[in-house]
């Protein structure tokens, strides 16, 4: 399981981490991934659309930015059955941990819980994740960028 400081809450319960930030190997292909994925250790996978225990929850405390509800698995594949270029629905939190600004960004949601402009504290719900997006199975996806947007950053170095 990962660890998040004493200061942070977890994204999901019982956190494990299914993709590290970094270069990675996905069907043959090197790429970089820029951010972690995280699964419920305890979820239940047989609905890929409405697994069991997949709350997330918001890392730090701050307000949405942005709220992105408008996926629709219906478009999920085109018309060559290929998985289109999407991360689902997606909520953007501005958050400052421990002394530092950053828009912390969670993909692959099936249900966004929360508005833009919404105040959001530390561990509350802030959707559900689901095999939505281009995604090979049921799982949140998180990354972190500066307040400014100049530098995407390793979740890890921020969280645990």
């Amino acid at each position: 399981m990962i660890r998040f400081k004493d200061t942070l809450s977890s994204p999901v319960g019982f956190p494990i981490l299914t993709s590290d930030y970094g270069p990675r190997v996905l069907n043959g292909v090197q790429q970089f991934h820029d951010g972690i994925d995280i699964i419920n250790a305890a979820q239940n996978v047989d609905d890929r659309l409405n697994p069991h225990n997949t709350d997330v929850f918001s890392i730090a405390t701050g307000f949405v930015c942005s709220d992105y509800d408008k996926y629709d698995d219906r478009f999920r594949f085109d018309l060559q059955g290929h998985k289109q270029d999407s991360a689902g629905n997606m909520v953007i939190i501005d958050s400052e941990i421990e002394g530092i600004r950053y828009f912390i960004r969670y993909l692959h949601l099936i249900r966004n819980c929360v508005s833009q402009g919404q105040q959001i504290t530390r561990g509350q719900k802030i959707g559900d994740y689901a095999d939505v997006g281009y995604s090979y199975g049921p799982h949140t996806h998180i990354d972190v960028y500066l307040h400014d947007w100049s530098k995407k950053i390793d979740p890890k170095s921020v969280f645990c």
